[in-house]
């Protein structure tokens, strides 16, 4: 991994700071030598990390650590990206309850609703929502086809996550990465984020097993025996999905 000191525009690299760093602890903070590295893609900041440390020893720790976050340089570009679809979605459950409440009750459909529905659909989604015939088409009908867009990228998103994930039990996360702040919150674990976005992404693959297995073999003429041997998944539990 690449080590500089100044941001760059595009690629993977490590900005590194030597020097006073400061630490936040309960309602206050404290200060120590020692160095930080933030984790950049571009101008965007993946992760960051601080670590208490003589000056003498900075850089070699410093190396170290870049070199222990590299096999998770991809996977944490693909986590960026979960988060920004999470953002959309945690928008769209916003304008959709307020889009609902104005429908259920006979309500004029407010400008902001309108607009920011307009804002996230594509010119399609638009044209699907008027044929809806609904008087009020930028309202529930537009927020149900966003939504369900923005669903089928979540899991798009969380399938290429885990499959740039590295092997978690050879290249584990130093426990001092952290998330860039959100909303002001400071000091959240990359590891334990990146855990439950990896759960997440697997529950969604988990979820694709029995309609692709019964794709397989009812489409594409694979037999029982290929997608037991592939899968390794029962054979009971592939005549389950396959009734005679």
């Amino acid at each position: 991994m690449d080590i500089t000191t100044e941001a760059r525009t595009a690629g993977l690299y490590v900005i590194q700071q030597t020097g006073m760093q400061k630490w936040a602890e309960d309602h206050g903070t404290w200060q120590a030598h020692g160095v930080r590295l933030d984790l950049m893609d571009g101008t965007r900041r993946l992760a960051l990390c601080k670590l208490e440390i003589p000056q003498a020893k900075a850089d070699n720790r410093a190396r170290a650590v870049a070199e222990e976050i590299e096999p998770w340089s991809q996977a944490l570009v693909r986590l960026a990206a979960v988060a920004d679809a999470r953002a959309q979605m945690t928008r769209l459950v916003a304008l959709t309850a307020a889009a609902m409440e104005a429908d259920t009750n006979g309500w004029p459909l407010e400008d902001y609703i309108r607009d920011d529905l307009l804002a996230l659909a594509t010119e399609d989604e638009v044209s699907e929502a008027k044929r809806s015939g609904a008087p009020e088409w930028a309202g529930m009908p537009l927020a149900r086809i966003v939504t369900a867009r923005w669903r089928a990228e979540l899991a798009a998103r969380h399938l290429a996550l885990l499959a740039a994930a590295p092997d978690v039990t050879v290249h584990p996360i130093h426990p001092a990465w952290e998330q860039p702040a959100l909303y002001g919150i400071i000091g959240v674990s990359t590891a334990q984020v990146m855990a439950r976005e990896l759960l997440a992404a697997w529950a969604v693959a988990r979820d694709l097993r029995d309609p692709l297995i019964t794709w397989a073999v009812k489409e594409t003429e694979l037999t029982r025996t290929d997608v037991q041997r592939i899968t390794s998944v029962s054979r009971s539990t592939i005549n389950r999905l396959l009734p005679e």
